[in-house]
């Protein structure tokens, strides 16, 4: 990459102008000229002025402990932040047009043979049918481990060792359980296909150790009836952002649908005159209808006349920050439920889950409570099977007693 000869100074003010003229929040632009003066005040430090990008990555390192191995959690919000700006930067250095997201892809790989490899084996698992947010995980993945082979000098498939693997599996060190199993998943199932379609003579897939992780072990988080009464309270429908979060939280509070399945709702799943919501799930592939509450309708009605962005966009809900779009598959839209707990007395308790998914949860063991059968439960929330309902069994009877939500209006 071709480094530009200006100073930093310049090149921040360039991409902060760009930001603004993009249709980027004042706010967000302030917090993005906060991170510019860290890196600002870093390379002065080194009593250097010009762009350098050696010395942002020794900054993303030292001060802000951001390797390039590190696998960033959907909750590390200021260091997924703070990367963003340091590729935005890299990019006007470079002349190059900013990116509306910054993912790991193949594209990032300098071998021919790696980036050959990946793409045969994304053919392969589109060819098995699985799904894009599959896809994406295995891509971004495998990406991560044949970068780091890469940067530790091996840039051939056929010399990936037992030390390269086992190395890379230190880098996972501290992470959770599941995220250790996300990450050697994929890889486990990329050096199989390696070896089955003969690009490695050993089957170096027996090396990677298997993690057992089981989902049904913990009791589920739940919220009380009080609890979804003051989340919804402490948003702002007179803004469009406020309309367009308060359908969503109600869509899963309400009837139990998950986050990805609204992130993809159309204006084609809804039917109006026969009050009911129909479409194809997301996870399991299966057709679900439910009914379509009247306070859901409203707030959906409020938002699409008075709050949704006048584009031409087949889904309902929409980013509010240009360019408008829908929400991508692997948005959980966590920050939404943050944003509005702030606002409110909730205790957010540290080991009880407080995101979309646990609106989910209400909604089972509230039909739980009222001794509804495991076959109606998980057909009230669009399980492929009965027994997913299992895991809701193991709730605390006084931990039912605060759920907060109706099954009597789900069944109308």
């Amino acid at each position: 990459m071709i480094e530009s000869n200006k100073l930093l100074s310049e090149l921040v003010d360039e991409v902060l102008t760009e930001l603004l003229q993009r249709g980027q929040s004042a706010f967000g632009v302030a917090n993005y000229r906060y991170i510019y003066d860290v890196f600002q005040a870093f390379s002065a430090s080194y009593q250097e002025k010009q762009f350098s990008r050696e010395i942002l990555e020794r900054c993303l390192r030292e001060h802000y402990g951001i390797k390039d191995t590190d696998i960033l959690s959907r909750r590390q919000h200021h260091k997924k932040k703070v990367l963003r700006a340091f590729r935005l930067l890299c990019d006007r250095a470079a002349g190059k047009p900013f990116a509306n997201r910054y993912t790991d892809k193949d594209e990032l790989l300098e071998s021919q043979e790696y980036i050959d490899a990946a793409n045969a084996f994304r053919e392969s698992c589109q060819k098995k049918g699985r799904s894009p947010k599959t896809l994406g995980n295995y891509q971004r993945y495998v990406s991560r481990f044949l970068d780091f082979a890469e940067k530790n000098g091996i840039s051939r498939l056929s010399d990936i060792s037992t030390e390269t693997i086992h190395e890379y599996t230190i880098t996972l060190t501290g992470f959770s359980k599941s995220t250790v199993k996300g990450a050697l998943g994929p890889l486990r199932i990329f050096l199989r296909f390696l070896h089955v379609n003969e690009y490695t003579d050993r089957d170096l897939s027996v090396l990677v150790t298997g993690i057992s992780v089981r989902s049904q072990t913990k009791i589920p988080s739940v919220w009380t009836k009080d609890e979804v009464l003051e989340l919804l309270a402490a948003i702002d429908r007179g803004n469009p952002s406020g309309k367009r979060d308060y359908a969503i939280i109600l869509l899963v509070a309400r009837l139990g649908i998950r986050v990805g399945d609204v992130n993809n709702l159309k204006l084609e799943n809804i039917d109006w005159r026969k009050n009911s919501i129909e479409f194809i799930q997301n996870k399991t592939h299966n057709p679900v209808r439910l009914p379509l509450l009247k306070d859901v309708g409203w707030a959906i009605i409020d938002y699409v006349q008075n709050g949704r962005p006048k584009i031409d966009s087949p889904f309902i809900f929409l980013t509010h920050v240009p360019p408008f779009k829908g929400y991508a598959d692997d948005n959980h839209l966590h920050a939404t439920i943050e944003k509005y707990l702030r606002f409110t007395n909730i205790q957010n308790q540290p080991q009880k889950k407080r995101g979309m998914h646990s609106l989910r949860h209400s909604l089972a063991n509230r039909l739980l409570e009222n001794r509804e059968s495991a076959h109606t439960i998980s057909s009230a929330l669009g399980h492929s099977s009965p027994d997913s309902a299992s895991v809701y069994l193991k709730t605390d009877i006084e931990l039912l007693r605060e759920c907060a939500l109706s099954p009597s209006e789900v069944s109308e």
